[in-house]
C-alpha cells in the first residue's frame, strides 16, 4: 500500500526499506540503543512494516507487530531529525491507522517516553485499568555486555 502528501510517500513496499537507515536511527535510539543490525533485519522481517520517503531516501518507519487479525503492537516510529517538526510522524502514524483491516482490530498498543501526546491525539490513551497490562521489561538489552546477539543465537532464524 502507498500513500502520498506532497513529495512524500508512505509504503508498505519491502523492497524499498532501507535497513541501514532503519538500523543507524534505532541504535541511537532511546529504546532500542544499541541495538545490533542483525536483530533489527529480523523484527523487519517479521513485521508489516512502512516506510517514510522523500524521494528514494528513507526518512522515516514505523511497524506493526501483527496477527492481521485482531491485534497490533505499533513499534520502532521514528522521523530522522532533519524533517522532523512537519507532521510526517504524524502522517505516518495516520498511514498505519488505515491499513485495511485495522479499524476492526480489538486492540492496538504501542509503548512510549516521547511523544504520548501524539497518540493522544490520535485515539490511543492509557489502559484504564492499570491490571490489564503486564510486562517483562529489559529496557537496556542491547547495552549490556554478555548478551550475544542475533547472529550468535542457535536457531535465530527459526520459528519454530
Amino acid at each position: 500500500m502507498d500513500w502520498t502528501k506532497e513529495n512524500y510517500l508512505v509504503s508498505t513496499d519491502g523492497a524499498l526499506l532501507q535497513r541501514d537507515v532503519i538500523h543507524a536511527n534505532l541504535t541511537c535510539s532511546t529504546w532500542a540503543a544499541g541495538i545490533d543490525a542483525a536483530t533489527v533485519h529480523q523484527a523487519v522481517a517479521n513485521s508489516l512494516n512502512f516506510g517514510l520517503y522523500d524521494g528514494g531516501q528513507q526518512i522515516g518507519y514505523a511497524r506493526f507487530i501483527t496477527d492481521y487479525t485482531t491485534f497490533a503492537y505499533m513499534a520502532d516510529v521514528f522521523v530522522i531529525e532533519a524533517y522532523r517538526g512537519k507532521g510526517l510522524g504524524r502522517w505516518l502514524v495516520e498511514c498505519m491507522l488505515r491499513y485495511p483491516g485495522v479499524e476492526r482490530y480489538r486492540r492496538l498498543l504501542l509503548a512510549t517516553t516521547t511523544a504520548a501526546w501524539l497518540y493522544e491525539k490520535l485515539g490511543f490513551s492509557t489502559p484504564d485499568n492499570p491490571d490489564l497490562f503486564w510486562q517483562v521489561n529489559r529496557p537496556d538489552i542491547y547495552k549490556k555486555q554478555g548478551v550475544p546477539s542475533l547472529d550468535a543465537s542457535p536457531g535465530a532464524s527459526s520459528h519454530g
